[in-house]
């Protein structure tokens, strides 16, 4: 083949056939002094995706910011900036991503090709699904599809559509038999298609049918282990062990649970992860081994929150660039309101006295516009700042927001020589109110138990949400006898919640753990991991129960 050849082949398998072409680009990477200069531009930008796809970050970016500053291959450039903020949607770089994207989008009408303009609306919508924008992304799926694409980015419009179906709660019947994923199939993109795959089998466990989950994914394990996606790969035994644990085949369940545990990346956060280590907590409790479940309990409540940070973040990114948006928009206002005075100025030297009275009314309804959008700005701030600390569905504050305020607060109970307390609370059984009654009445009872112990929290109690069913409450100047009689105020308010509300019968109760500094201490993470130990001392001995943590326990048992 010739080096046009050889690229325009690297470029058509890029996603299908990977191991073919990396040896291509590490073949022309030996000939590259041999390209003509476009050939070389168009080389760069594949070696460049090749390291990004690889996780060389640097240097691949660099590679990509070389086709990007050159404006003689334009179709070349356009590729790059694509694939660049591809590269930061899927890195959780949000700010870069929002910089390139407000780049790229006044680009792509203009953009040549129909295939770099169907890259291009692939990619911003696959942003803001990532940034949990499913309406947005939609948009941008609808904009492809009506474009006629080619197979290949109609099969990647269809994986975007049932993405955003799904998280969407739109995901229907019709949906999945419509059976797009053949269009995948059909253009090699296995990666796309076996996405589809996973969606489609969450959705039929989300309607209870964890057979139909697995008759569907089995036959296509060889497909998913050959892309070499590890993230595909941990979704797919992620599902697969939910559907067997929901058919209590809990030795086959653990089988794809611990495969997602073992091939776990540095600094990785996945739905995957708290999938499989909430089963195994679950499994390896019921088989009685608590010290395993304790662990892999604590990898769960981990995860959980890493996950419900990053798609805080994700919020709370795209709220900060729509502000910046607005906030440029005002600036500009503000400036044509501010040419508008100084026009008005010019006018009142020449003006007779009741003209004049006039122009100071207009000027002075152009100064309290001006103070509206201040003020406008100021709240969009303070709103910014409460989703950064509070949790979105129960109002409390969230993990992150809860640690910063216990860690001042037990700084200073060491400095005052203060008591202080912790109580640690999860709810039981949640997750079969979740799965016997859906995720809405689940939600129902979070906030309402939250509300009932708000009722009963003292004015400086510092009350967070510290995973999916767990609640901390940090109490200043408290010793123990005071923190376990707060404590069985609130396991009793939890259990006389009533469910009517709801139109279901079932029992809302929680377990409780209890840290004093009695114990010596005050570290937050100490104090957190010793309430643990207490509230789960209370989950293995019967739940609906308050324990306080003791030095002299052996919790391991």
């Amino acid at each position: 083949m010739s080096y046009q050849q050889k690229l325009v082949r690297a470029d058509k398998i890029r996603t299908s056939k990977r191991k073919e072409f990396i040896l291509i680009i590490d073949d022309l990477t030996k000939k590259q002094k041999y390209l003509s200069e476009e050939q070389n531009f168009y080389y760069l930008y594949l070696n460049g995706f090749k390291k990004v796809i690889a996780g060389d970050l640097k240097d691949g970016i660099n590679l990509l910011d070389q086709v990007i500053k050159q404006t003689k291959y334009q179709f070349l450039q356009h590729r790059a900036i694509t694939t660049k903020f591809n590269v930061y949607t899927y890195n959780e770089n949000y700010q870069e991503g929002f910089s390139v994207l407000n780049r790229l989008l006044p680009m792509i009408d203009q953009m040549e090709g129909k295939e770099t303009y169907m890259g291009a609306l692939f990619v911003v919508a696959t942003f803001y699904n990532r940034l949990t924008q499913y309406q947005l992304s939609q948009e941008y799926v609808a904009k492809m599809l009506d474009a006629q694409p080619a197979p290949r980015m109609a099969c990647l419009a269809s994986m975007l559509q049932i993405q955003s179906a799904f998280n969407l709660k739109e995901l229907t019947w019709s949906n999945i038999k419509e059976n797009k994923v053949l269009l995948c199939e059909e253009v090699d993109e296995f990666i796309a298609s076996n996405m589809i795959y996973n969606f489609m089998a969450k959705w039929y466990l989300e309607q209870h049918r964890p057979d139909l989950a697995l008759s569907l994914l089995l036959p296509h394990r060889k497909s998913i282990e050959e892309t070499q996606y590890y993230l595909l790969i941990s979704d797919y035994n992620a599902i697969l062990a939910d559907a067997y644990f929901k058919k209590n085949e809990y030795s086959t369940a653990l089988l794809h649970a611990n495969k997602v545990i073992n091939d776990i990346k540095k600094n990785q956060k996945s739905e995957s992860i708290v999938t499989a280590s909430y089963i195994i907590y679950q499994i390896k409790k019921l088989q009685g081994n608590f010290q395993q479940a304790l662990h892999f309990q604590e990898i769960f409540q981990k995860q959980t929150q890493l996950v419900n940070d990053d798609i805080n973040k994700r919020s709370i990114s795209y709220q900060i660039a729509q502000k910046d948006i607005k906030d440029k928009s005002y600036k500009i206002s503000i400036l044509d309101e501010k040419n508008k005075v100084l026009n008005l100025e010019k006018e009142l030297s020449k003006a007779s006295a009741q003209r004049r009275q006039v122009m100071i009314v207009l000027l002075l309804f152009v100064v309290l516009g001006l103070v509206t959008l201040f003020y406008r700005s100021i709240l969009a701030q303070s709103r910014l700042k409460k989703i950064a600390d509070h949790d979105e569905l129960t109002g409390i504050f969230n993990r992150r927001c809860f640690n910063e305020l216990a860690n001042s607060a037990l700084e200073y109970c060491t400095k005052t020589d203060q008591s202080v307390s912790l109580i640690l609370f999860d709810l039981d059984n949640f997750k079969r109110i979740n799965d016997n009654y859906g995720h809405q009445v689940g939600d129902w009872v979070l906030k309402t138990v939250i509300t009932t112990c708000q009722q009963l929290c003292r004015k400086n109690d510092i009350i967070g949400r510290f995973g999916g069913e767990e609640f901390t409450i940090l109490l200043p100047g408290c010793n123990e006898a005071k923190a376990a009689e707060l404590a069985e105020k609130y396991r009793s308010a939890v259990c006389d919640i009533s469910s009517k509300e709801t139109g279901f019968d079932f029992t809302i109760s929680a377990s409780f753990g209890i840290y004093s500094s009695s114990t010596g201490h005050h570290n937050l993470q100490d104090a957190i991991k010793s309430a643990d130990q207490a509230m789960y001392y209370s989950k293995n001995n019967g739940r609906n129960r308050v324990s306080i943590y003791s030095v002299d326990v052996d919790y391991s048992t």
